[in-house]
C-alpha cells in the first residue's frame, strides 16, 4: 500500500494596490516580498506580466500550479497562485 504523497505549498500575490508588488509564502516556513520595477510603458495597474514570469519561474523549478485567482480593492487588482511541489 502506497503512503499519501507529501507536498510542499507556495502562494504567490502579485498587487498593484499602492505599488506592483509580489509576495511569496513557501510552505508556511519561508515569505519573501518584493517591490516590482516595472518600465514607464508597462507601469499599468492591470499589468500581470511579473506575476506571470514569476510562475513561470518556479514552474522551471517543478512547482506544479494548482489554481489562480483574482480580486480587486479599490479598482486594483490582487492576483494569488497557489502551487505545490511533491516532496521526494
Amino acid at each position: 500500500m502506497n503512503a499519501q504523497d507529501k507536498y510542499e505549498f507556495m502562494i504567490i500575490e502579485y498587487s498593484t494596490l499602492v505599488v506592483p508588488k509580489i509576495s511569496i509564502s513557501i510552505d508556511g516556513v519561508e515569505f519573501i516580498e518584493k517591490i516590482i520595477k516595472l518600465p514607464k510603458e508597462e507601469n499599468e495597474v492591470s499589468n500581470a506580466k511579473p506575476f506571470l514570469q514569476k510562475i513561470k519561474e518556479y514552474q522551471d523549478q517543478n512547482w506544479e500550479v494548482m489554481s489562480i485567482n483574482s480580486t480587486y480593492k479599490n479598482a486594483s487588482p490582487a492576483h494569488f497562485a497557489h502551487l505545490r511541489k511533491k516532496i521526494k
